[in-house]
């Protein structure tokens, strides 16, 4: 299957941009441009710089001011995108295939050449904090940044990706293009292209536009790893008619196949319409709409979470419900039996291959895997170490990782 449909090609110019090509049979052509900085790599201060640069980017260049950029985006007719994580920051247009040096030429002046015009900040600066305080509006969202907080003292994860109100009001246009000149560099970044275009053609096309981007040292920063604190915190918030329970867990020094093993079980435990988590919660107890569970295996990441969301009467029964999921799962008294764990295993595997079908998808997929350094088709190979993965596989895995919980309440103020 790969081979008929992943037709690859990986280069790295002489500035140090990693480019994969990938040539597939379609009209539509994408490209992602991924630089490794997010919101782990920034001090106390800087919280949220990352995601305000990635903003600023779209206000002006040495050739473009903001209106010529969003009709020169608009033009193309495709869909562009631009977001911010803990570990990348990412730029993407796509559109026709004719569209597409057109796409890589308007990203590279970009990233390369943005001006971060004095006037177009300070509109950015009433934006960002617009977004924030959506965030803090959102009950779900405003109850994540709430776990995070109460089980992380130092690591990053700590933070929020858009920072805080006193960084972003804080950020001088020094700040923000010291911290971009720093840390926005070739031999820091990634470019994806999926197109029917040849992989030497498409090598010229990313060379013609991005090889003037000169290529500096890099400055590493160090990473605090931190483990989940097991707490129990009870937060407040005015007029809301629900509450959230969350859960968090953390498991980093798990080998691939554990992590696999994880992966299956977070779907059964709380991805499906069919999963524990919304049985019990839902069809058994009619005590939630919305509960699942979300799982991150980004290196310096490694979390999972519980989510839901029910009446405040119902909290404690809710949490409890939670709770004796997870004691069945680690009892063994929930089975995974082959025949249950071959259907998961061909969900996971259902979800990879469809990756293939979209040029978007596909493109944003290869970008993060080399960005993460791992082989582009590495979940393809994954595919056949999934067949390796059985029950004992799965109770092993959660004996390690369902323990000393961090678990966050909000309730109504």
């Amino acid at each position: 299957m790969i081979k008929k449909y992943f037709d690859s090609k990986e280069h790295e110019l002489e500035n140090g941009i990693k480019l994969i090509s990938i040539k597939k049979d379609t009209h539509i052509a994408s490209i992602h441009v991924g630089i490794q900085v997010g919101s782990i790599y920034e001090e106390k201060d800087e919280k949220g710089i990352s995601h305000f640069i990635e903003h600023m980017l779209f206000k002006g260049t040495d050739r473009r001011d903001n209106h010529n950029i969003n009709q020169d985006i608009e033009e193309s007719a495709g869909t562009y995108d631009a977001y911010t994580d803990h570990t990348s920051t990412v730029f993407s247009i796509t559109a026709l295939e004719e569209e597409l040096e057109k796409s890589t030429e308007l990203l590279s002046d970009m990233i390369i050449h943005s001006t971060f015009p004095e006037e177009e900040l300070e509109k950015e600066r009433k934006v960002i904090l617009s977004e924030l305080k959506t965030g803090l509006d959102d009950v779900q969202e405003y109850s994540f940044k709430k776990i995070d907080e109460a089980a992380f003292q130092k690591s990053p994860l700590r933070y929020d990706i858009l920072g805080t109100r006193k960084t972003i009001k804080s950020f001088t246009k020094e700040q923000l293009v010291t911290f971009y000149t720093d840390h926005y560099r070739p031999n820091k970044s990634v470019i994806s292209i999926v197109s029917p275009f040849g992989h030497d053609t498409v090598k010229e096309m990313i060379e013609k536009y991005f090889s003037k981007w000169e290529k500096k040292g890099v400055k590493d920063r160090s990473i605090i790893i931190e483990k989940n604190k097991h707490i129990e915190k009870i937060s407040y918030k005015k007029n809301i008619e629900q509450s959230t329970i969350l859960f968090l867990y953390t498991f980093y020094g798990l080998s691939r196949k554990e992590e696999l093993a994880l992966e299956i079980l977070n779907y059964k435990l709380g991805q499906s319409a069919n999963s524990i988590l919304f049985r019990a919660l839902r069809e058994e107890k009619g005590l939630s709409y919305d509960a699942y569970s979300d799982i991150d295996t980004t290196e310096s990441i490694k979390t999972l979470y519980i989510y839901t969301a029910v009446g405040e009467e119902d909290v404690w029964e809710a949490k409890k419900v939670i709770e004796d999921c997870i004691g069945k799962i680690k009892d063994g008294e929930i089975n995974f039996n082959e025949k249950n764990i071959m259907h998961m295993k061909k969900v996971m595997k259902t979800s990879i291959a469809s990756i293939l079908e979209d040029s978007e998808g596909l493109g944003n997929y290869v970008l993060n895997k080399k960005m993460m350094d791992k082989k582009v088709n590495a979940s393809f190979d994954e595919m056949k170490e999934l067949d390796d993965i059985h029950q004992e596989d799965i109770y092993n895995v959660v004996q390690k990782v369902f323990d000393k919980p961090t678990v966050h309440i909000l309730l109504s103020k």
